[in-house]
């Protein structure tokens, strides 16, 4: 809302300055800001004879000032001074009088005697000095704000009315807030009580007054303000840092009380004392870098001797990266981690140490990145992923680009799945808190050590902090020294143990990362992605984008085509055309390599024959094949034989004759059946029953149990399928086999001819035509299937 008095003063100082270079013109809208406070601080600078001008109120300002001002009184010449105070006046909400009268009059006065007395400071008399002057020329309120408590505020008067006078202190606002200014007023007065001279107190939390506060600064209950001010520090602190503790100079019980509460909250021993370390956790926002900390981030890769070490340091919980291959978590990296009993808690960071990094945009890609990648590393559902905002963002920053940010992160990391994984914030005290306010993160991890960042000036601890940063150090000897930032962990914290963790196979990558596991992964991710605001019905069929986008290559001939349909050709509309779309975005993901390296099976072959089993369904009678079987392993075993059949009609029969020619073929690496095609079609078996049994199992999650369980025994693929197939007997599987092969079958002479070469769709089979001619081959080609198949599983055949 406009005021009129505010609206004069900015006409006023246009009209006089704005013909002079350097001067920028403000808005005549009657709205106090920075604008009109900067424009005033200009219109004093050329008063001053200053032709530099600029927005700060700086050393020159200052200096200028007292040597041609000092002090504003009734006793003060007419002049532009006057004006720009009684400019700054309204500016402030108090009464000016009119703008363009350049006397100090007995109004004026008035207003002077009430802004000083709304400062603290003693005494009726109107002086405005050049500290005063500074502070009119601020943003600085002197009533208590929406937010700010009338405890704090008492203590901003009290700092005001017995520091003022020392050299180096500063006007503090008397808002009710803890802030900045107010922050370095408080810690001023302790190196002041300390009895520091002008000149040498600075604000900064050096070793003087390290050293101060191990001394004579230690208050305990009994404490009193007798010689030096310590317990009202003490007291002022406290409630700065939002505990209610009584403000009048002697440790009570309710002082006593407070700080108990403070302790615990920070994680101190709750003393009820004011102690060095507790003094630093008041006053700075790395407390005491030297005080225990459980837990620990590093963005170095830890081996097991680094593991150890930290353990056998103390550490029970390490922070690790999510991203960039030279910072990020390796495969091997989780199991040493575990194994050394240690928890971990997942940090997210791309660049993010300058605002450019930080839009809407970049969040979103940043969630799903993140999301995908706890996926894949095997983190389960629940776990807080920290996103980094690793620099000292200004609440401007935050407002225009941070908020804005996380907003994306949420999207981003539900983008799949509405909660699969909980958003944390990496940052300033300042950064943490609003983000948490926000209720878009609710973890906060603290960038505590960064002390002179501005945001961890004057503002508490988070309620939300989980981990406090406190203390770069090295940790260890030898092969197990690592470097790490030392992690103050807060009852909060919900870091990672081997609970929240699914095993994941092991890779040939420099990192370890099993490279079919993580492509077949990302596909499912995208994939869910990609089908987000679909129906239930169109949903279920994710696996369906996954295994189609992997077949894709040669196993897309005509024939697969029409073994393989599209899902949403079986669909109705809605969900039809839902998948429809989805599909259209999805075929956008790279598709993964179809011979993975870490991978004995055939991906492009293991994806078709699930498509086919999830089609056409099992066998009803585990004694006979079904069309399931004619696109996995039946057709493979068909073609296999149609080799050997070729190879007798050509030439002399091979010796030890059809079975013993099959067995040494069957999962090997020469034939229609080779070691890829026979771990692809028993993958695929496996793959299509654990997804009949339960629906919501991704195929990714399956294969990560295939593979897991293949790495500890590679026997268990194969007998699982046995078990799962034929229910573990031999018999069972030879008749299966006979049935196959048998001409009579009545499909027999369509798909298994076709997908096999045996023959060409509309022409007679030279090679294989019935019964007679076979002989004794069907039994042969069950009882090579058999024996390589119980020698695979690590049964006797009996």
């Amino acid at each position: 809302m406009a005021d009129f008095w505010v609206q004069e003063a900015q006409a006023w100082v246009n009209g006089t300055y704005g013909g002079v270079a350097g001067y920028t013109p403000v808005e005549v809208d009657g709205v106090t800001g920075w604008r009109t406070v900067f424009a005033l601080t200009r219109g004093l600078q050329v008063e001053l004879g200053i032709t530099a001008l600029s927005d700060n109120f700086g050393a020159t300002t200052t200096a200028r000032f007292a040597a041609q001002v000092g002090t504003l009184t009734p006793q003060s010449p007419a002049s532009n001074v006057v004006r720009i105070l009684r400019c700054a006046l309204w500016c402030k909400g108090y009464q000016g009088g009119d703008v363009r009268d350049g006397a100090f009059d007995d109004a004026l006065a008035l207003s002077v005697v009430r802004v000083l007395q709304d400062l603290g400071l003693p005494g009726t008399t109107p002086a405005v000095d050049v500290k005063v002057m500074k502070s009119l020329l601020s943003m600085d309120a002197y009533l208590t704000v929406p937010g700010g408590r009338d405890g704090v505020r008492a203590f901003q008067q009290w700092l005001n009315s017995r520091y003022l006078t020392r050299l180096d202190f500063a006007v503090v606002p008397c808002d009710g807030r803890y802030a900045r200014d107010v922050q370095r007023g408080l810690m001023l007065g302790v190196q002041y009580e300390i009895g520091m001279a002008d000149g040498v107190a600075n604000g900064n939390f050096g070793p003087g007054t390290q050293a101060g506060l191990r001394g004579p600064a230690y208050v305990e209950p009994g404490s009193t303000d007798d010689r030096a001010a310590f317990v009202r520090l003490f007291q002022g602190a406290l409630l700065c840092n939002g505990y209610a503790s009584p403000f009048d100079g002697t440790f009570g019980a309710g002082t006593s009380e407070a700080v108990a509460a403070f302790q615990d909250f920070v994680q101190l021993a709750p003393t009820g004392v004011g102690d060095f370390a507790t003094w630093a956790s008041l006053l700075v926002s790395s407390g005491d870098p030297d005080r225990p900390g459980t837990a620990a981030d590093t963005s170095t890769p830890l081996t097991p001797a680094m593991a150890a070490a930290l353990r056998e340091a103390g550490y029970r919980t390490v922070g690790r990266y999510m991203s960039v291959a030279t910072k990020r978590y390796r495969r091997a990296e989780l199991d040493d981690v575990l194994a050394a009993g240690l928890a971990t808690f997942p940090i997210y960071q791309e660049f993010g140490n300058e605002a450019k990094y930080f839009t809407d945009e970049i969040g979103y890609g940043h969630g799903l990145a993140a999301a995908r990648r706890a996926r894949q590393l095997g983190f389960r559902p629940g776990a807080v992923i920290h996103f980094a905002v690793d620099y000292d963002a200004t609440n401007d920053d935050i407002d225009a680009r941070v908020l804005r940010y996380f907003e994306g992160v949420n999207r981003g990391i539900g983008a799949a799945r509405a909660g699969e994984y909980r958003v944390g914030v990496y940052g300033s005290r300042n950064v943490c808190a609003r983000v948490c306010a926000r209720e878009l993160a609710m973890s906060a991890f603290v960038a505590g050590m960064s002390r002179g960042w501005s945001g961890n000036l004057g503002f508490p601890l988070p309620p939300q902090w989980a981990y406090d940063q406190v203390q770069t150090l090295t940790v260890g000897a030898g092969a197990g020294v690592v470097t790490i930032d030392k992690v103050v962990r807060s009852p909060r914290a919900e870091p990672v143990a081997a609970d929240g963790l699914v095993e994941t196979p092991r890779g040939t990558d420099d990192a370890g990362f099993h490279q079919m596991f993580w492509s077949l992964t990302q596909l499912r991710f995208e994939a869910e992605v990609a089908l987000r605001g679909a129906s239930d019905e169109a949903r279920a069929q994710a696996d369906d984008l996954v295994l189609h986008h992997a077949q894709t290559g040669r196993y897309a001939t005509a024939a697969w085509v029409a073994s393989t349909p599209l899902a949403e050709t079986r669909l109705s509309d809605p969900p039809a055309s839902e998948l429809a779309a989805a599909r259209a975005r999805f075929l956008a993901t790279p598709p993964p390599a179809a011979n993975p390296a870490d991978y004995d099976g055939d991906l492009a072959h293991l994806a078709a024959s699930a498509r086919v089993w999830s089609i056409a369904g099992f066998a009803d009678d585990p004694a006979t094949v079904g069309r399931g079987d004619l696109g996995s392993w039946a057709l493979d075993l068909v073609a296999l034989w149609a080799q050997y059949v070729t190879v007798r009609e050509s030439g002399p029969e091979p010796r030890g004759g059809a079975q013993a020619w099959l067995a040494e073929r069957i999962g090997t690496g020469t034939g229609a059946l080779t070691r890829a095609d026979l771990v692809a079609d028993v993958d695929a078996y496996l793959v299509s029953r654990a997804r009949e049994a339960d629906p919501s199992r991704g195929v990714a999650d399956v294969v990560r149990e295939i593979l897991v369980r293949s790495e500890q025994d590679p026997t268990w693929r194969f007998a699982e399928f046995l078990d799962a197939r034929f229910g573990g007997r031999h018999v069972t599987a030879r008749s299966a086999v006979a049935a196959l092969v048998d001409p009579r079958t009545p499909w027999r002479d369509g798909p298994v001819a076709q997908f096999s070469g045996t023959r060409r769709p509309g022409e007679r089979s030279s090679a294989v035509t019935s019964r007679r001619e076979l002989g004794g081959e069907p039994r042969a080609v069950a009882q090579a299937f058999v024996t390589v198949l119980w020698r695979l599983a690590g049964r006797p055949l009996s």
